[in-house]
């Protein structure tokens, strides 16, 4: 195109251009299946920029006539446009940058012009009901949910999420815990990304000892004398060799999954405390920070202070999930990952977030396109390239192609510990029955009472709390 035209001429030319394609395309000029002249050929017909012209084919893809197809051109995708429908979701804020969530839902939207995704973020807390008064109210058409949150429903799950086949090409043990009871190959989520809870370590400062790195035999005891000589010479600039919130629902159920904790019931439905095992676990627990001098910390509720200290170099190991290792990819700092130190069993805890379907939804084929999507294998490509994640489908979590971002050398530590995942309710504690446990731990890890008076407390929270009605 030669000279400048005026606002008015450009804007009948774009016009133009617009009805033009439109008109053949409904009209059967151009079929479904076929490609529209490339853009450079549309630019010299109608005396438009390259451009001006991939601005105005905008229009035919947001009316449904044409979809682009990257490196190819534009395809007739209809002869009939159409009114978008309009899907909700609610996520998990951290999956923004965790699952790369907004570059998906783009992707998604690009291949399915009929459907335009409106996200809404949810708060973490009250995170069950929430989400069942949005779906009551049709609200929200699907919703990301992880395995505790998704627990919290109970037999309430039945009646609020909608049945999803089972998928051969995600791992079946991420895909288990959320199977609708009584039907085969149904589950009510389905994977999205999942993680076991490792240790993050600092080879830096293990290098700067002489110090061999942690491995998949170390106990707990191992991780004490090693936090103890990581510690040496390094005390009065804050450094402590070992860190985790202790509190976390992520954090202190490990120690008890370890020393095989399990609360079985009475003939009246309540939890019998495991007593010696129980106190075993949380003492080691106190004890891990007690040797660091670190006591003050059981009174953190913030969940984020170990990366922030393991990037300020204030601490040489953390506990840490995958998802978590996303705050230190842009970072320069050198750590890896092993297996977590253990007590009898080397267990870890597996932390997994799926995809929920709305039963009330009035949009179910487009919320099905939508789970389908993030959970095939383009969008799970783009959470291994760009993400610390692991992606729920096999294929894409075991491939070791290039990536976007620098992943720790044992990166594919997650494979070789499988057998050793556990989940929260491998203890037998409700979600309701954990946050009494973490409301009297705060209070027994900050030596505030004895170990008969804790467990006397104890016992009578979760007697209360079975009796509550669900």
């Amino acid at each position: 195109m030669s000279g400048k035209i005026n606002r008015e001429e450009f804007k009948a030319k774009l016009n133009h251009l617009v009805s033009s394609m439109r008109k053949k395309i409904i009209e059967g000029d151009i079929n479904v299946g076929d490609y529209l002249p490339s853009e450079l050929i549309l630019a010299e017909q109608y005396g438009l920029s390259k451009n001006s012209v991939r601005k105005g084919l905008e229009e035919l893809v947001s009316e449904g006539l044409i979809v682009k197809k990257s490196r190819i051109g534009n395809q007739v995708a209809s002869t009939r446009p159409f009114d978008q429908v309009i899907l909700r979701v609610g996520y998990y804020p951290s999956l923004i940058k965790d699952a790369q969530l907004k570059e998906l839902i783009k992707r998604f939207e690009a291949e399915n012009p009929a459907i335009k995704v409106q996200t809404i973020a949810l708060p973490y807390e009250h995170y069950r009901h929430t989400v069942q008064d949005f779906f009551q109210n049709d609200m929200i058409d699907v919703v990301t949910i992880n395995y505790k949150d998704f627990c919290d429903f109970n037999h309430y799950q039945s009646s609020v999420f909608e049945e999803i086949a089972e998928d051969p090409n995600i791992y079946s043990f991420l895909q288990k815990p959320f199977s609708a009871a009584g039907k085969k190959k149904t589950q009510y989520v389905k994977p999205f990304v999942f993680s076991p809870i490792v240790l993050c370590y600092n080879k830096e400062h293990f290098d700067q000892k002489g110090m061999a790195y942690p491995d998949s035999g170390w106990k707990w005891d191992d991780a004490l004398e090693a936090a103890s000589q990581l510690m040496k010479e390094n005390q009065e600039d804050g450094r402590c060799g070992l860190y985790f919130h202790p509190l976390s629902l992520n954090r202190w159920p490990i120690l008890l999954l370890q020393n095989r904790v399990e609360f079985t019931r009475n003939s009246n439905g309540e939890p019998v405390f495991p007593g010696k095992e129980f106190l075993e676990s949380v003492n080691l627990l106190r004890a891990l920070f007690d040797e660091q001098q670190i006591m003050h910390t059981f009174l953190s509720d913030s969940d984020r202070d170990a990366e922030k200290l393991f990037l300020e170099q204030k601490a040489s190991m953390i506990m840490a999930s995958y998802f978590s290792l996303n705050e230190i990819k842009n970072h320069k700092i050198q750590y890896d990952i092993a297996p977590l130190p253990y007590l009898k069993d080397p267990s870890t805890l597996l932390l997994i977030i799926g995809l929920a379907i709305n039963k009330f939804s009035s949009k179910k084929e487009a919320a099905a396109k939508f789970v389908d999507y993030l959970s095939g294998e383009d969008a799970q490509e783009i959470i291994r390239t760009n993400t610390l994640s692991i992606p729920a489908m096999k294929k894409a979590a075991e491939r070791q192609d290039e990536t976007e971002v620098y992943k720790p050398l044992r990166y594919q530590l997650f494979r070789e510990i499988i057998p050793t995942y556990k989940l929260y309710t491998d203890i037998g504690l409700t979600a309701k029955e954990f946050g009494e446990v973490r409301n009297e731990l705060r209070i027994y890890l900050s030596d505030l009472m004895d170990d008969k008076i804790f467990q006397q407390r104890l016992q009578a929270k979760l007697t209360i709390q079975s009796s509550i009605p669900k």
